[in-house]
């Protein structure tokens, strides 16, 4: 079997160690290679061996993506370099549509946000301050078109709100 994917009986363990890691076709190496190239042959524009540059596609973010999906039991991951193009890209999968966000996320992501999204995509935001909001200004926060109830940030450094969950 093919470890590009996993079969239903794998442990974690066994999905964390062989899936993304096909043997190499060219030297039979079972452990993926590193790619540190940041460019790739074209033989023309967009004609190429399935990469251009690595900040579009690589073979180690393609081996990445696979075992995270295969640990995750879904079909695709995506993985970004930074917290901001992961936003980018969710944000923009909501099309016109409104989010409650707490007050103090990101400056990148209130940036975004305000600037570009709320242009490009009509995107409406209602901030919160959760550490004053009560419950009842929360539910009133929610409109018909809000696609993301709640947006917290795991890496902020004093955390002090409790837990909610992400609902789209």
């Amino acid at each position: 079997m093919s470890s590009s994917s996993s079969s239903p009986s794998w442990s974690f363990g066994t999905k964390a160690i062989h899936v993304g890691s096909d043997p190499s076709s060219e030297t039979g190496a079972v452990i993926p290679s590193i790619s540190l190239s940041t460019t790739y042959k074209q033989d023309a524009v967009g004609i190429h061996k399935g990469f251009e540059y690595s900040r579009s596609d690589n073979p180690n973010r393609r081996q990445f993506e696979a075992q995270l999906a295969a640990l995750e039991s879904g079909k695709h991951a995506l993985a970004f370099a930074s917290g901001s193009a992961a936003t980018a890209i969710a944000l923009t999968a909501l099309g016109s549509a409104h989010i409650v966000s707490i007050s103090d996320v990101y400056g990148g992501t209130h940036r975004y946000m305000t600037k570009v999204a709320n242009e490009l995509q009509n995107l409406q935001v209602t901030w919160l301050d959760l550490d004053i909001a009560s419950e009842q200004t929360i539910i009133d926060s929610i409109r018909e078109n809000t696609k993301v109830r709640a947006r917290l940030s795991p890496v902020h450094r004093e955390f002090p709100h409790t837990t909610l969950t992400l609902t789209c």
